[in-house]
């Protein structure tokens, strides 16, 4: 005899177990049986050999996104990011309600719009947008952003804004003679070299208004092929003139001429006095007369001959560039 299922010499009708088993599967196939769905409790067609209590209808085998509420979402993108929902909610002002709905979508990207105005369009910094939004830890608040896909700025122009909004560090460890002067109509200025305070004392002494560090102009660094940001040493708002202080140790000719294009781009006068000493005609841009600028070390003579006048033209430069005022 042989078996029913292998066709193998056998005693009875199945070698083995596994054989009959195996036929018999293969005799019961297209059987079904009527069971109720265990959850919408409607009568559908299963398998004869399911059981009786378990099985569900298509339509209870859905599974929906808890986010968005939908079979298929529409933005997986959005959904994957559900991690970042209770920080949202808790420093972002996240709707929670959104949640489970279509509505979630147009509330990630309201949220999602508003750190990005706040970072770029109001130029706040990853520390100064967690201490507004309440947040203790940078560090997540910079995986924050990572997570949302929103783009940061590079070192340097970090760095830049840094000195537009806030100008240059007054603390720290200077090479150079430097701290706070008190002006002869009691304003309070911070020097950062001997030649800055001697000059702050020759105005003081011969009562001109000035000030110092308080411009900001975007320039075009032409070595670097970069825009930076020029802080002029001092300002003398009745002739509109703008002096630069400088020593041979610490003189750039060519990024002083890039300077002085964004100054004399946006309408001020410009005086640069090297070594205390002025100079009047320089490189391939030619400055108007100016006064004879003499420091507290000058004879009595030399500073009774001093015209404060100061006259001639403003040359015409082009120059794509945006001045800054530290007082808005």
């Amino acid at each position: 005899m042989k078996c029913e299922n292998c066709r193998k010499e056998s005693e009875s009708r199945f070698c083995s177990r596994s054989c009959a088993n195996s036929y018999a599967r293969k005799q019961d196939t297209g059987g079904t049986k009527l069971v109720n769905c265990i959850s919408c409790k409607k009568e559908i067609k299963v398998d004869k050999r399911a059981p009786k209590n378990g099985c569900k209808c298509n339509e209870c085998k859905t599974v929906f996104c808890v986010w968005c509420g939908l079979k298929t979402c529409l933005r997986p993108d959005i959904c994957k990011k559900h991690k970042l929902f209770k920080s949202l909610i808790k420093y972002f002002g996240f709707d929670s309600f959104k949640i489970g709905s279509t509505n979630i979508y147009e509330e990630f990207e309201r949220i999602k719009s508003k750190i990005e105005n706040e970072y770029w369009c109001e130029e706040n910094s990853l520390v100064s947008m967690a201490k507004i939004h309440n947040h203790s830890d940078i560090r997540n608040f910079s995986k924050l952003f990572n997570s949302l896909n929103i783009k940061r700025r590079n070192l340097s122009n970090a760095q830049t804004l840094n000195v537009i909004k806030n100008g240059l560090n007054s603390s720290g460890n200077h090479s150079y003679k430097h701290g706070w002067h008190t002006t002869w109509n009691d304003k309070k200025v911070f020097y950062r070299s001997s030649y800055e305070l001697e000059y702050a004392e020759y105005l003081d002494k011969n009562k001109i208004d000035y000030e110092m560090e308080n411009l900001r102009f975007v320039y075009w660094d032409s070595k670097l092929l970069q825009d930076r940001v020029a802080i002029p040493d001092f300002y003398l708002p009745e002739s509109n003139t703008i002096v630069e202080i400088k020593s041979s140790y610490t003189y750039d000719e060519q990024n002083m001429k890039d300077k002085v294009k964004a100054y004399i781009n946006h309408g001020h006068k410009f005086k640069l006095i090297l070594d205390k000493k002025e100079i009047k005609e320089w490189g391939p841009v030619r400055f108007w007369p100016g006064p004879k600028v003499l420091l507290a070390s000058s004879s009595a003579a030399e500073r009774m001959a001093v015209n404060h006048d100061v006259g001639g033209s403003i040359p015409s430069l082009p120059a794509k560039l945006i001045g800054l005022s530290s007082n808005g």
